[in-house]
This record gives C-alpha cells, structure tokens and sequence, in this order.
C-alpha cells in the first residue's frame, strides 16, 4: 500500500540484458501492453528524471516525487546512488518505484 496515495501496489516482471539499465527496461514493458507506463524528463548534466507511473505525476507544490528503491537478492533495500539511466539491475533483484513525499 503507497503511503501518499492510499493505493494498492502494483508489480509488473520484465527482462534486461546483461549490463542493460533500468530505463531499458523500463521502456520493455512500457511497449510489453502490460499497463505500465512512465514518463521522465532529460537533465542534461544528471540524465533521466523520473516524473510519472501510470499516469501518477510528481508535483512540487505537493512535494511529492518518485523514489527508486532496489530490493537485493538478500532482502536488503538499498536506495542506489544513480537513477533510472545509470543503474544497472542484478539478477533476483526487485525494482521498487516508490511515490512518496520530500
């Protein structure tokens, strides 16, 4: 359950080749007809910037945002310290996009 919205957590699975990042696969689902969708905006001196999942937009005046969370093969959850264009996700790890507040 997100803790902003009140709402269900959803879970999708997909692939990314060896040493693909996480927008890649991000966007491989996208185009799958799963019913995941994401939209991100270009910065040009830190790259991606997440601003929307399935249609849930960050809003500064709100100020919320979406937070990338990884759960380890371990079970540790980890908030990495690149984003969607820089990481590089493992085998049995789980991807956690997290709305959530600042």
């Amino acid at each position: 359950m997100n803790s902003v919205t009140n709402s269900p957590n959803k879970t999708y699975s997909t692939s990314v080749p060896f040493r693909g990042i996480l927008v890649g696969a991000m966007r491989r689902l996208q185009n799958s007809g799963a019913g995941f969708t994401f939209k991100y905006i270009e910065n040009q001196n830190y790259g991606p910037y997440l601003t929307s999942v399935n249609g849930l937009a960050a809003c500064t005046t709100q100020r919320t945002y979406w937070e990338l969370l990884v759960n380890k093969a371990g079970g540790q959850v980890i908030r990495p310290d690149v984003g969607i264009g820089c990481y590089i996700p493992m085998a049995n790890e789980e991807i956690i996009l997290n709305f959530t507040t600042y």
